[in-house]
């Protein structure tokens, strides 16, 4: 938002670019065409006559210059037809009451006929003219507020304060066909042009410091600008410039506009608020999972190493050779297990920097299942693992670490939830859309409910966990992560036979970049 610098600037001429002219009542120049059209319609009229007097009587004819009068009460106004209708008067006297081509009449029939007839065509006239500027009322009417719901819709999907102001702007000058321009108090209280329209140049700066005082009385003219004050509720929250004259209709218009924007700025201050509110709580719940995740999921293991090695060293002597390798084979797994829960908050926090960088080559997806079973060869030994992939499954230009560090959490899910000697399924294949490499286990499968929430950080689901507890809630939410830098996705689905669950790896077929040609 540019603040806006006290002191006056070069006005325009009338005429040069950029130069609106004053909006106002039309004038005698406006007029005049409707006056021409009058006569142009009568000579037309009396045209038609000419050729008909053959065929009707005379007095027939009158009908035929009525209709001219409606015509022309139709497409201009009240002025032009009563002109009109003095005109059609005369003409009627002059070509078709005896005698003919002189303006006298001798017959106090044809008198008769000719005042009838001039007060018929002054009435109908006029009640075609009054009819006309109904319509064209009602036209007005529709189209403010058909002007009035778009802008309403337009700024009702606008999220920032911004839009909205962009927006208003920018529909004061479509509607009213002049410049407009918005100011906005910013944090330090000074006003700054926050958006406008159509203005090739800027109101003067102390104008706008004086209408941004008086507010209250707006609108006020300063410098050939109309200013409108935005009116929240309890307090300003801008200022509407328009430059060039207004007519009352033209500015209930702009203050209905800017009323609609108080409402939608307001409304997006409560958003902001709100959303702010959400932000420092899901920080507040954050930090508060992450410090029961190192409380307890790192003590642990830490517990069970120290109390391991504890007893080696004071009773090593005392213990059997099998008591001594089952408290070192203790020691081993509640290492290998506090690394993973410690490589697991790093790589959270590679992905909530985005510093995650996906370094791609081409790897086997047989090559990526071993390495990952390998890692956690010593907790498959409950479990019986399966695998099943499809000879057609090619090479994957991926990050191979990436792809096998998000298996291994997929694995490592699998095998806390599922009994012991249950099966677990590793199964890839061929899809329309790229790769599916499938994880399906034996476990009492996860809620239709919390099939996307176990994707959050730090969301873990207790029912059916062998571990006790040991997931820190992470695994499957970097897991999405690292899937996710591919272009891939990760979903949780029903297990076969509606047992267990499947977590389907979704990968698109990408192929590396092309060399530039020498």
């Amino acid at each position: 938002m540019r603040q806006i610098m006290t002191g006056r600037v070069n006005k325009q001429a009338p005429g040069t670019p950029g130069h609106f002219r004053s909006a106002g009542g039309p004038g005698r120049d406006a007029r005049l065409p409707a006056y021409l059209a009058a006569v142009l319609a009568v000579a037309v009229t009396v045209g038609l006559a000419l050729l008909l007097s053959r065929f009707i009587p005379h007095a027939s004819l009158s009908l035929l210059f009525l209709t001219g009068v409606l015509i022309v009460a139709a497409r201009t106004g009240l002025g032009p037809s009563l002109f009109a209708s003095v005109l059609s008067f005369l003409a009627f006297n002059y070509f078709f009451t005896t005698p003919e081509h002189t303006f006298k009449v001798e017959s106090k029939e044809d008198v008769a006929t000719l005042l009838f007839f001039l007060v018929m065509a002054a009435i109908t006239g006029n009640l075609a003219a009054r009819m006309q500027e109904e319509i064209a009322k009602r036209r007005a009417s529709l189209q403010r507020i058909s002007n009035l719901y778009e802008f309403s819709r337009r700024i009702g999907s606008a999220a920032r304060a911004e839009e909205v102001l962009e927006a208003l702007a920018a529909h004061v000058s479509r509607s009213l066909e002049l410049p407009a321009a918005v100011w906005r108090p910013g944090s330090d209280g000074r006003l700054g042009l926050a958006a406008s329209a159509g203005a090739s140049r800027e109101p003067d700066g102390q104008r706008v410091e004086q209408a941004w005082a008086r507010r209250d009385a707006a609108p006020l003219r300063l410098d050939g600008w109309q200013f409108l004050a935005l009116a929240g509720p309890g307090q300003p929250l801008g200022l509407l410039a328009i430059e060039g004259e207004l007519d009352a209709e033209q500015v209930d218009l702009a203050r209905s506009l800017c009323e609609q924007a108080a409402v939608a700025l307001d409304r997006t201050r409560l958003v902001g608020d709100l959303e702010e509110a959400r932000l420092v709580s899901e920080t507040e719940q954050l930090r508060s999972a992450l410090l029961s995740s190192v409380s307890h999921d790192l003590r642990t293991p830490l517990a069970s190493i120290i109390g391991s090695t504890t007893s080696l060293l004071e009773y090593g002597p005392s213990f059997s050779e099998a008591n001594r390798q089952e408290l070192l084979a203790t020691i081993a797994d509640e290492a290998r297990r506090l690394d993973r829960h410690i490589q697991n908050l790093l790589d959270m926090t590679r992905l909530g920097q985005g510093s995650l960088s996906v370094r791609r080559d081409w790897v086997d997806l047989h090559d990526v299942v071993s390495s990952a079973l390998g890692r956690l060869k010593d907790l498959l030994k409950e479990v019986r693992v399966e695998i099943a992939i499809d000879p057609a499954v090619p090479l994957l230009w991926v990050h191979g670490a990436l792809l096998e560090q998000a298996l291994v959490n997929l694995l490592d899910n699998a095998i806390r939830f599922s009994p012991a000697g249950g099966r677990i399924l590793v199964r890839a294949g061929l899809v329309a859309e790229g790769v599916e490499l499938e994880v399906h286990d034996q476990g009492p499968g996860v809620p239709q409910a919390e099939r996307e929430k176990i994707f959050d950080m730090f969301y873990t689901v207790r029912q059916g966990d062998r571990g006790q507890g040991q997931g820190t809630g992470l695994g499957l939410a970097i897991c999405r992560g690292m899937i996710g830098a591919h272009g891939g996705s990760v979903t949780a689905h029903e297990g076969q036979g509606g047992m267990g669950t499947c977590m389907r790896i979704g990968l698109p077929l990408t192929q590396p970049p092309r060399a530039a040609p020498a």
